[in-house]
C-alpha cells in the first residue's frame, strides 16, 4: 500500500469514502468537490483504489486575539473492508507530518471517538452547546434604540466578514475566516435566511443565519422550528435586536435551536432562565509544533511568567523534552532546556494552551505531575480566558 497526497482527479474517490463513512447527504457533493483541495488530503492507496484518507485544511484559529496557523482535520475515513488494519492511525500520522512540514502550529478536529485521537496527542480543548429557547421568552428583551434589522444583500458580504472578525478576535477558538471559507459557507447554506443588525452609523453590528425545520407535529399542521446556524453580535444592542427578530416567530414556532458556548453571554440578555441544553459537542486540539504554537498566540498583557516544563510527545519527537515557557508583554516563547519541573503529555499541554483546562484539573486526571502552586498559577494565568468555543465545524 502507498501513502501520498491525492491528485485532483482522485477527489471523486475521496467524496465516495467520505459520504459512506459519515452518511453525508448527496446535496453536499457539489460543494465538497468545488471547495476541496487534493493537496490537503493524505491517502492510502491499494493499487489505484483509495482505501483510507485524512484531510488537513490550512486554517487559522484565534487564541489570545491572534491567529494561530491550524490544520483542521476532517474526512478521516477507511473503507469498510479495510478497517482493523491500522490504516486510520497510519494516515492520520501521515497527516500530522504533512501539517508540520506545511507550518501548522496546531491541529483541531471534531472527533468521532476520543480514544483514537487522544492516543495520537489530541485532547478535548473546547466545546459548543446546542440549546433550545422558546421564542415567547425573547419578547421581554429590551428593544434597542438606533438599530435596524434588514435582510442581507450581496453587497453586505465584506461587512458580514468584518463583523464576524470583531467578535472572533475576542473569542478563543473562533476560526479566522478567509474569503474561501465564507464562499464555502454560503454554498453549503444557500437555503438560509440571513438578517443583519445595522447600527446608527450604517455599519453591520450583527447578523443571524437560520432556516425553518419541521416540528414534532408539523404533518398535523402544528408549529415548526427555527434552527440558527449562527448569531453573531458585536454590540449588546445588535444582540437584542437579533434575539427579538427570532422572538417574532412565536405565533408559528414552538422552539428555536441555536449553538453557543457553555457560558453564553447572549443568555444574559434574557429576562428568564428559559433555555434548555440539548447536547454538547466537543472538539480536540493538538500542538503540532509546540514552540511555534506558543509564539503565535496572544497572552494577557499583565502576565509575567517563567515555567519549566517536561513535555512528553511520542508521536512528534520535535515536541518532546524539557523546555522553558516564558510569557511577557502579551507574547510567549518556548526554549529547550530548563529543569523540567512540571511534567505533562502533549495532549494535556494542548488543553492548557486553548484555556479549556487547568493545572489542577489535569493533575486530578493524572495528566500533570510536579511543580509548585506558583508554577501552576503562572501556567493557568498565561492561558486564562473564557472557555474556548467556535461556530464552525469541519
Amino acid at each position: 500500500m502507498e501513502m501520498r497526497a491525492l491528485t485532483p482527479d482522485e477527489l471523486e474517490q475521496a467524496w465516495t469514502l467520505d459520504s459512506e463513512a459519515f452518511n453525508t447527504p448527496a446535496e453536499r457533493k457539489e460543494p465538497f468537490l468545488a471547495f476541496s483541495r487534493a493537496e490537503h488530503y493524505t491517502g492510502i492507496f491499494e493499487g489505484a483504489r483509495l482505501v483510507a484518507q485524512a484531510e488537513a485544511q490550512p486554517l487559522g484559529q484565534l487564541f489570545g486575539g491572534r491567529s494561530v496557523p491550524m490544520g483542521g482535520v476532517a474526512s478521516v475515513a477507511t473503507a469498510p473492508d479495510r478497517r482493523g488494519l491500522g490504516l486510520g492511525r497510519r494516515v492520520v500520522r501521515g497527516c500530522l507530518e504533512a501539517m508540520r512540514v506545511r507550518g501548522d502550529a496546531i491541529s483541531t478536529l471534531f472527533p468521532a471517538t476520543l480514544r483514537f485521537y487522544r492516543s495520537l496527542g489530541w485532547e478535548v480543548a473546547g466545546s459548543v452547546v446546542q440549546r433550545e429557547v422558546p421564542p415567547s421568552a425573547l419578547h421581554g428583551i429590551e428593544k434597542p434604540k438606533g438599530v435596524g434589522i434588514r435582510e442581507l444583500t450581496a453587497d453586505d458580504r465584506p461587512a458580514l466578514g468584518a463583523c464576524y472578525a470583531r467578535v472572533a478576535e475576542a473569542t478563543n477558538g473562533f476560526l479566522e475566516r478567509s474569503e474561501w471559507w465564507w464562499s464555502r459557507l454560503f454554498a453549503i447554506r444557500k437555503d438560509r435566511r440571513v438578517y443583519v443588525a445595522e447600527g446608527e452609523s450604517g455599519g453591520v453590528d450583527g447578523y443571524v443565519s437560520y432556516r425553518q425545520v419541521p416540528g414534532d407535529f408539523a404533518d398535523l399542521g402544528g408549529p415548526f422550528q427555527i434552527r440558527v446556524d449562527e448569531l453573531v453580535a458585536a454590540t449588546p444592542d445588535a444582540a437584542r435586536a437579533l434575539w427579538r427578530l427570532l422572538g417574532s416567530w412565536a405565533p408559528q414556532v414552538d422552539r428555536i435551536l441555536y449553538r453557543g458556548p457553555a457560558d453564553d453571554p447572549l443568555l444574559l440578555l434574557m429576562t428568564e432562565q428559559a433555555s434548555t441544553v440539548l447536547a454538547e459537542g466537543r472538539w480536540m486540539t493538538r500542538l503540532v509544533d509546540a514552540r511555534a504554537a506558543i509564539e503565535a498566540r496572544g497572552y494577557p498583557s499583565g502576565v509575567e511568567a517563567e515555567v519549566h516544563l517536561a513535555i512528553r510527545d511520542e508521536v512528534l519527537p520535535g515536541n518532546h523534552g524539557d523546555v522553558v515557557l516564558r510569557v511577557s508583554g502579551g507574547r510567549g516563547s518556548l526554549e529547550p532546556g530548563g529543569r523540567g519541573e512540571i511534567a505533562l503529555d502533549i495532549g494535556a499541554a494542548s488543553a492548557l494552551y486553548t484555556g479549556a483546562s487547568s493545572c489542577a484539573a489535569l493533575a486530578r486526571a493524572g495528566r500533570l505531575e510536579g511543580g509548585s502552586p506558583e508554577g501552576w498559577g503562572s501556567l493557568d494565568a498565561a492561558f486564562a480566558a473564557a472557555a474556548p468555543w467556535m461556530l464552525d465545524e469541519f
